[in-house]
């Protein structure tokens, strides 16, 4: 059985007569003396025709849930990639969010009702003229908006990685699917060159945000003063990423748009009553909130020392994490693949909005760890039970970015969308369900207090931080906002 989406009748004089509301089939016009039953015939064998015509289209067009699968793969090649490479969790949020927008945006057209996301992304341009314009495909010709997208992907995302031999190895094996399809070789060349223009486009805009020029800044020195932050051990590795607050963000007004307050001051009262709870939670935690601490650790430097040898534990970043959040969600709903390249988009900008804000203030404050205060002013034999990452604590990244992206996932699927988080499965450890995307933000964030990283301030306030992140994009582009 055809479905078509032309639809008519036979009327008295043998004539075809359109559906009430039915537009007209593009290219066909009504021949005179078309009448009888040859004439009708010859009418309906073109209506056949054109139907099996446009269905095979649609079906081959590179937009069904399989197709939204075989990108999951792609993405896949990136994130492990990324994790290989022990990339920065700030750059590891850059490379997720160019590479999905252009992914999203050579696949957007074979979608009509999901718009651009130029003019409401910073430096992502409408005007013809600008370096950052987005080239449109042509509409009189076939596309396959999987093999477009992936080529952007592919193009924008093999750029900015560091082991780019690596990439293309995963990717090659990811992606290798595609070329078992049975494409027309017309189709399939049109497809790739229009998504390699729209990642060239990708690619000058990321050239003005500032990434190179922050890696010619100086490396960061730690203060001598109290209270400040401090190398830490295993591996006593440099402060990362001190001049990220100057890359130019996606939808912030400015780095510090989203100010928290500051947070208390070293060995006051206040400060006392923060340290001392890192410390007495280490001592009193249940075995599930050593769990959902666990869970959520995402930290990309943790290391394992064996006699006089230091091995990496290869973990997922907490953006990459979230990104897989998101891939649950979209698994969950068998989205197609522009609703699951739109998913991915947001919130890969909410995550790395997020850090750019967490950043800024995490250099402003220098504020100092829970492990070099406690050892100082309490017990110094005294670790964690989670590695402090090597940058200063207030606020907790984890949190704003955990927050932020929980705000553009409930403007997606709604406040009580529950689903199974299945990421850290790979890594070993066991799945955790959840009622919604803030009831998971919010335990993301406190495994960061019993995971002994963090006080309570950089927590709260970074949940805050990252509510309003994440709600700026909401409003910006038209989501449910969140209960």
């Amino acid at each position: 059985m055809i479905k078509c989406k032309y639809s008519g009748s036979v009327n008295r004089t043998g004539k075809f007569q359109e559906a009430p509301g039915v537009a007209r089939m593009a290219g066909m016009t009504r021949v005179a003396g078309m009448t009888g039953t040859i004439g009708v015939c010859r009418v309906l064998l073109a209506l056949v025709a054109l139907c099996v015509s446009q269905n095979a289209l649609s079906q081959d067009a590179g937009l069904s849930f399989r197709d939204t699968r075989l990108a999951q793969k792609m993405l896949g090649a990136l994130t492990e990639t990324m994790i290989r490479d022990i990339t920065a969790p700030p750059v590891a949020s850059r490379d997720y969010v160019y590479s999905m927008i252009a992914f999203y945006e050579a696949a957007r057209p074979g979608k009509p009702g999901y718009k651009t996301f130029a003019g409401k992304l910073n430096g992502l341009a409408t005007r013809e003229g600008d370096s950052a314009v987005l080239p449109s495909p042509d509409p009189g010709l076939a596309y396959n908006w999987l093999v477009a997208g992936a080529a952007a992907f592919h193009k924008t995302a093999y750029a900015l990685v560091f082991s780019k031999d690596l990439f293309q190895h995963l990717y090659d094996s990811a992606g290798g699917e595609i070329r078992t399809r049975k494409i027309p070789a017309d189709v399939y060349a049109r497809s790739v060159k229009f998504g390699e223009e729209v990642a060239s486009v990708i690619l000058r805009w990321t050239k003005q945000d500032q990434y190179g020029y922050t890696r010619t800044l100086p490396r960061f020195t730690p203060s001598k003063d109290s209270g400040t932050w401090q190398q830490t051990g295993p591996e006593y590795m440099e402060a990362v990423e001190p001049h990220w607050d100057q890359i130019r963000p996606m939808t912030l007004t400015k780095a510090h748009q989203f100010a928290v307050p500051e947070p208390a001051a070293f060995k006051t009262e206040a400060f006392t009553k923060e340290y001392m709870e890192v410390y007495h939670l280490s001592q009193t935690m249940t075995k599930d909130q050593r769990a959902f601490a666990l869970f959520w650790d995402c930290n990309p430097y943790a290391v394992q020392t064996v006699g006089h040898l230091m091995y990496s534990i290869k973990k997922i970043s907490p953006g990459g994490h979230w990104m897989g959040i998101t891939s649950n969600a979209i698994n969950q709903q068998r989205q197609g693949l522009v609703e699951a390249l739109y998913a991915y988009s947001l919130v890969s900008v909410a995550v790395f909005d997020g850090f750019i804000s967490a950043w800024d203030e995490k250099y402003r404050s220098n504020y100092v760890r829970p492990i070099t205060a406690i050892q100082q002013l309490y017990a110094p034999t005294w670790e964690p039970l989670l590695q402090t990452p090597p940058f200063p604590e207030y606020p907790s990244a984890h949190s704003v970015i955990s927050m932020a992206s929980a705000m553009v996932l409930t403007g997606l699927y709604g406040d009580h969308f529950q689903y199974t988080d299945s990421v850290e499965k790979s890594f070993g450890l066991p799945n955790r369900s959840f009622h919604s995307f803030v009831e998971a933000a919010r335990e993301a964030a406190m495994s960061r207090l019993y995971g002994g990283i963090h006080f309570r301030e950089a927590v709260e306030n970074g949940e805050l931080m990252g509510q309003q992140i994440g709600q700026q994009i909401v409003e910006k582009f038209g989501l449910k906002r969140p209960d």
